[in-house]
């Protein structure tokens, strides 16, 4: 295996992996080594996961088929806070937006933005400054979960990365329907 798809093993056990990122790894990725690359990771149970056409690669836990023995999950479920749900949908919600408005590849948005649109869904509070610090480590936890990035050059500005399509889908924004639901029903009991 040569240097290349070596950087691409490396950067998906990372987690996302951005064409931006690494452009040799990338071609390598998706080009000669796609296959062994592949295959080096479904031997401890994981699926690599490419989207070219919007520029990401993943990997993801293979699920056994009823003839299959489970391995252990090697990558952990993870439990979103609702304040980071809640962002996700927003930010899918504002690249679907983006799509049908706009001929650019790139959604941006702003810190005033993003906060803006999470404040009409967070319970008024009497301590504006400890909100406005919790929702900006919100942002940063969505920044390392690898679906916003810091634009260069651009103090407070973000790019909603494309792999966000991926991982909140239809069914993802049902069952967080439902759970705001029940949210909400317990903020009008209390």
């Amino acid at each position: 295996m040569n240097q290349a798809a070596r950087e691409a093993i490396v950067v998906l056990l990372k987690g996302l992996f951005y064409r931006s990122d690494n452009e040799a790894a990338w071609e390598e990725l998706v080009g000669g080594s796609h296959g062994s690359i592949a295959d080096y990771f479904a031997v401890i149970g994981l699926e690599l996961r490419i989207d070219e056409s919007e520029g990401y690669a993943y990997l993801q836990q293979h699920e056994p088929g009823e003839e299959e023995a489970p391995l252990p999950r090697l990558i952990p479920a993870r439990e979103l806070s609702y304040k980071v749900s809640l962002l996700l949908v927003l930010l899918r919600k504002r690249i679907a937006d983006f799509d049908m408005q706009s001929e650019s590849t790139r959604a941006v948005v702003s810190r005033e933005e993003i906060l803006e649109s999470l404040l009409l869904f967070m319970p008024e509070t009497f301590d504006e400054v400890k909100l406005r610090r919790e929702l900006d480590t919100t942002i940063r936890k969505v920044e390392e979960l690898g679906f916003l990035k810091k634009l260069r050059g651009e103090e407070g500005v973000y790019e909603i990365r494309r792999a966000l399509k991926s991982f909140v889908d239809a069914q993802w924004l049902n069952d967080f329907d439902e759970r705001l639901q029940a949210y909400r029903a317990e903020l009008e009991e209390g």
